[in-house]
């Protein structure tokens, strides 16, 4: 379903002292500035196909939040824009409005946090609304390694049963396991996956971290 992918969408080698040195205290909320990118490498892992390489460039902050350019890695195109909030969490991702933000984090994040947030989602092109139940979890420390190289990170789990607001149907169920890294403002790793209210797959996708610049840190490029 349209909505479906819609939603699913969404370093390059770190100093070893910043890569491997986590902070486990309570890790507050990111404070994201204009400049800073990411670049992530799509994967339908469903199929095992590799897609588009995507960056993703803070280009203002706001009273609203987090304005966000999807371009192209390869040529800069323009994808589309996109709206976080102050702690990143998705507001507008492409044709889809989560009020309030979607919950993928709740900071202060320590292991074994846990949230519940009620949400709409408003996809004014198809004329449809969803709401979601979202349960997150923090899990603990990990080390993940991406293209960008190995970092320490917050694992995170985030699980939401959805359906129509109007009638119920085109129900289902998803879960998002995030990797975030407090250093970078955002995550290195996110696996997604999307069933119906039965089980079944809708999709399974990934995205891994291939390159970031960030304000205050010298730029660094994927091997």
């Amino acid at each position: 379903m349209t909505f479906k992918r819609s939603f699913a969408v969404l370093c390059f080698i770190l100093p070893c002292a910043l890569a491997q040195a986590g902070n486990h205290e309570s890790v507050p909320a990111p404070a994201p500035a204009v400049g800073d990118s990411w670049t992530y490498q799509y994967t339908d892992v469903w199929k095992g196909s590799k897609g588009n390489i995507n960056r993703m460039e803070v280009v203002a902050i706001d009273s609203a939040g987090v304005h966000m350019a999807i371009k192209r890695a390869a040529s800069g195109a323009l994808l589309s824009t996109q709206l976080f909030s102050p702690d990143m969490n998705p507001i507008d991702r492409g044709g889809m409005h989560f009020a309030p933000s979607f919950a993928r984090f709740a900071f202060p994040l320590t292991p074994g946090k846990e949230w519940t947030s009620d949400i709409i989602g408003d996809n004014s092109k198809a004329g449809k609304q969803w709401r979601y139940q979202i349960k997150g979890k923090v899990l603990d420390w990990e080390k993940v390694r991406v293209p960008a190289g190995e970092f320490e990170a917050l694992k995170i789990v985030i699980e939401a049963r959805y359906g129509a607001v109007d009638s119920g149907a085109d129900s289902g169920n998803l879960t998002e396991t995030v990797w975030f890294v407090p250093a970078l403002n955002n995550y290195v790793k996110l696996d997604y996956l999307d069933t119906d209210a039965q089980g079944r797959l809708y999709s399974r996708d990934s995205w891994e971290l291939m390159s970031y610049t960030h304000k205050g840190l010298a730029p660094m490029a994927a091997r």
